[in-house]
């Protein structure tokens, strides 16, 4: 600890703001805010909750790729030629090697009936059985039951299988509304 002695002037006084800006640049750099406009995740994520995106979680079949159930976000350039109007937040349901299915209602993956740590399962509509490839994951919303939001997920053919390059992170955490903070959203 240094101690002044009369008459000197601190260096100290511009310190606390430069480490805040310094802080804010890492922030920003590593974590983005996305906003869940719609119902499209209902239960999990609300209309207009706020999450925290991992911005350092990149996937690809070099690197790694996301767990199953890891709620993501998909660039804004691949959900726009899906007809969303902003980023598409979602969760991954199958991964490369996996083979995912659509019928009768209810999601097979590897011809399992599949259900998410959270307890969401089935969906409406029909999605041919295929392998998973190299790069590609098959993600849903969680309010599968309407067919509205068939467009923003694999269901729809204009998104389909997504390149895992093409998230632009994942979900760790919600900070908004603070009566429902969450800090582990792969929990829900």
């Amino acid at each position: 600890m240094q101690f002044l002695t009369p008459g000197e002037k601190s260096n100290i006084k511009g310190r606390p703001y430069r480490l805040a800006i310094i802080l804010a640049i890492i922030l920003f750099l590593v974590i983005a805010p996305e906003v869940q406009e719609g119902n499209s995740m209902d239960p999990a994520v609300k209309d207009g909750q706020v999450l925290l995106a991992n911005k350092f979680a990149r996937y690809s079949a070099k690197r790694k790729a996301p767990e199953r159930d890891t709620i993501v976000i998909i660039d804004k350039k691949v959900s726009l030629d899906a007809g969303a109007d902003d980023n598409i937040i979602t969760r991954v349901i199958a991964v490369p090697g996996d083979t995912v299915e659509i019928k009768g209602g209810k999601v097979f993956v590897n011809n399992k009936e599949y259900t998410t740590r959270n307890g969401e399962y089935g969906a409406t509509g029909k999605f041919k059985k295929r392998k998973l490839k190299g790069n590609q994951v098959f993600v849903l919303s969680d309010n599968r039951e309407s067919a509205k939001f068939e467009k923003l997920d694999s269901r729809n053919p204009d998104l389909g299988l997504v390149d895992m390059r093409k998230i632009r992170g994942n979900a760790v955490m919600r900070i908004w509304p603070l009566s429902e903070f969450t800090f582990n959203m792969s929990d829900k």
